[in-house]
């Protein structure tokens, strides 16, 4: 049936290359709205390579979201050029498959990071500006302290995980 992905077909994703998750035979995904492509995905880190294999047919024209969770490195990355494709079986038969296609990236910012929502896009937060000055040297003064700092990433105002919390020790 050339409507459908037939059970067995491999799909395969490629160019996440960077990441720090380490090579798995079982990278946990989310795949469908009934778990078409698996639970589970065969992870290569070094080439940035994830291979779902379809448990049931997902019909033509049906979206398929997948989910999965990759560690970012520890230093910055350029968004990679990722690709799709597919190898269809029925059963234990090839009949044909889908080419490798570049997949379109989110291009939106995320935490005032330009492009940000791009897969695998890191940028490692710093501060340009960091200085700080008195007001006055003169012992038993009130003495005011100006700090200006300028980030790289949005302060985000608030309360719990998302709040940032800015320290100035010594």
């Amino acid at each position: 049936d050339t409507h459908t992905a037939p059970a067995g077909t491999i799909v395969t994703i490629t160019g996440l290359a960077g990441s720090g998750t380490a090579t798995s035979a079982s990278l946990a995904v989310t795949t469908c709205a009934s778990n078409s492509l698996g639970t589970t995905g065969s992870w290569n880190k070094d080439s940035g390579t994830l291979i779902l294999t379809v448990g049931t047919t997902v019909a033509a024209n049906t979206a398929c979201e997948i989910t999965f969770t990759l560690t970012n490195p520890t230093s910055d990355l350029t968004s990679p050029d990722v690709s799709v494709e597919a190898a269809l079986t029925d059963g234990s038969s090839s009949i044909g498959s889908i080419a490798s296609a570049a997949m379109v990236k989110a291009t939106g910012d995320r935490y005032g990071i330009s492009g940000g929502l791009a897969p695998l896009k890191v940028v490692v937060p710093t501060f340009s500006t960091k200085t700080i000055q008195q007001s006055t040297p003169v012992s038993g003064a009130s003495n005011e302290m100006t700090v200006t700092i300028t980030s790289n990433y949005v302060l985000n105002t608030g309360s719990g995980a998302a709040a940032a919390k800015v320290t100035i020790t010594g």
